[in-house]
Order: structure tokens, then sequence, then C-alpha cells
């Protein structure tokens, strides 16, 4: 586990050795007693303030932090591991310094800026249209299940030439506002997604739009799976990765409802409820929710596509971020 902050290693060690520790002479080390080998208290452990990892010039032992702090606290290593993170992302966020607020600011109208895209409107009615670029897109999304058949209001676009062309425009639109878009490919091309450049806002400042007066709301990854939770009646949106900002974060505080964060089963997933997890503690916003996509699956649209009842599942599976899923999840994934 090397996710464990120096202050926090500093902090801890500091405040259970009191007075019985020295710095090495680049500070980079805690000097403190051998608590595994000796019980002369005299200084004998070596403890890297980076790592964590501490070795012992007496018997020539070595380990990690999470084995001194169970020690310590005289509790089994799991629950050591789950305390720790516990604490570095929640329990002792509000003593971090603090990041510097932004206020809400409402999406300016980009109009002036789409004419440049040359854009194709693709919908789910254009299954016999004779244009090839539109043909490709609108198979793209049925295969997908992109489509909300029972409004029939999606609608999407393909661009015809230009930086975009003859990729997939997945368009961020409120109250006829088009502010935002992605522009995925439909091919093995490189990079998957392209995002807007000079005059449109960036990535890391909008959401892709949702009910703010629904009584939940799930954050995953990208557009595909916003849609798809939303065609089945779950209200949600989207960080565009994982990576969440701070901005993204000021922008859900006023959210009334329950938020649930349904980033991917992987490891940049869990690193991304960790980071959104400390910028809520920042941002003093209420109780943080999670939800997985089905472990059978890489992504919501996968579990879309393959008939979930994602609006079930989301009302099933969604469990508080608190210290019993910390330790649930350790559990499971040993």
């Amino acid at each position: 586990m090397n996710m464990i902050s120096p202050n926090f290693i500093r902090a801890y060690l500091t405040e259970k050795f009191k007075d019985n520790y020295k710095f090495s002479s680049d500070d980079s080390e805690l000097i403190v007693p051998s608590i595994f080998t000796s019980d002369d208290w005299k200084r004998h452990m070596s403890i890297n303030l980076d790592s964590g990892l501490w070795q012992c010039f007496k018997s020539g032992n070595k380990g990690n932090f999470i084995q001194i702090y169970a020690y310590l606290e005289d509790i089994p290593y799991n629950r050591a591991e789950a305390d720790i993170l516990f604490k570095e992302f929640d329990g002792q966020i509000e003593s971090f310094t603090q990041l510097p607020s932004h206020k809400k600011e409402k999406t300016e109208d980009c109009s002036s800026l789409i004419e440049a895209l040359h854009l194709r409107k693709v919908t789910v009615h254009d299954y016999e249209t004779e244009d090839s670029l539109v043909q490709k897109a609108w198979t793209f999304l049925y295969e997908r299940n992109l489509f909300n058949l029972k409004t029939e209001d999606s609608t999407y676009y393909v661009s015809t030439e230009g930086r975009y062309f003859g990729r997939l425009i997945i368009p961020f639109e409120e109250d006829e506002n088009f502010y935002y878009f992605q522009a995925r490919t439909l091919s093995d091309e490189s990079p998957k997604y392209l995002n807007p450049q000079d005059g449109w806002p960036r990535p890391s400042h909008v959401l892709y739009p949702f009910d703010e007066d629904a009584d939940h709301l799930v954050v995953c990854e990208g557009p595909f799976d916003a849609i798809s939770l939303q065609i089945q009646g779950v209200n949600a949106t989207c960080t565009m990765g994982s990576s969440v900002s701070e901005h993204q974060v000021e922008l859900l505080k006023d959210f009334g409802g329950k938020v649930i964060i349904g980033y991917d089963n992987d490891s940049a997933g869990e690193r991304g409820i960790n980071k959104f997890n400390y910028l809520r503690k920042v941002k003093r916003m209420t109780d943080l929710y999670i939800c997985h996509p089905p472990l059978e699956v890489k992504d919501w649209n996968e579990a879309h596509t393959k008939g979930w009842d994602l609006k079930n599942y989301v009302d099933t599976h969604t469990k508080k971020y608190d210290y019993d899923y910390l330790i649930d999840h350790l559990l499971t994934t040993l």
C-alpha cells in the first residue's frame, strides 16, 4: 500500500513515540526504538518517511509502515490497512491544506463555435439513410444501445470535415444549450476520444447534463456510461475519466440528493474514488456513496448492452463510503 502520505507517517510516529525519536541528518527518516525485536527501548529502527519502509539495525529485519501501525494499535494487518486508508482520505481530511474555492460558473453558450464542427445529425430514425458517415455512426450507436427507444429523443452528430472528420460527436446539451462535446472515433484510430479545443470549456470544468432535482446521481467515467444509466431511468453524469477535478466537485456541491460514485472496477477507478472523497471533504459536501459497475462487465455501457437492469442494480448495490465499506472492500480484494 504505497498511498500513505509522509505527513501521515510523520504525525503518527512522532505522536506515538513522543520524545523517543530523532530525524536522520537529511530529515528523510525517523529513528525510533525497535518495537519488534528489542526491549531496551533504544533507537535501533529507521523508518523512511516517503515509503514507510523500516529496517532494524539490531536484527536486520525489514517491513512496512502498516506492520508498525498494526503492532502499536494491536489490531490485525488487514484492519490496520483499512484504518489507515480511512484516516488518510476521510477521518483527518480537515487538517489537510485547503484548496482554493471556485464559484459555480454557468457554462457559456458555445453556439458560435458549433458551425466550425461541420455536424450532421444522427437519430434513431436514420437506419435507412444513404449517408455513409451517418450510417456508420448509427450502427455504432445501435450496437451499444445508445438510442433511447422509449422517448426517441437521443441526438448525436457526426463531423463531416476538419479535425473531427468521421468521428461521432457526443453533445453535452441542456435547455437547448450545446455547451461541450466529446468526439469519439468510429474505428481503431487513436486517440479514442478528442476533446474540444480553443474557445470551448476545459473538460475538467464541465459535467454531462443531469437532473438537478432528482434524489440521486451516479457519477461515472464516460458519457456512454452516463447515457446508458439515463436510458434505464438512473440519474447520471460523467467526469470524462476517473480523475475528477476540484471544479467538477464544486459543480456537484449543491446537489441535494445522494451522490453515488460509479467508477470502473480497476485501480484508476479506486484512485478516482479516493481523490473524489478528498475533494468532497474539502468542499464540505454531504456523505458519499459507492456503486461500481457489475464485476462481470468492464463498464456501465457494457452492462446496459448485455441487458442488466441497471436501475435495480444501483438500488440494491449502493453502499455508503465509510469505514465498513473500506473493510469489506479490502477483504474482497485480498
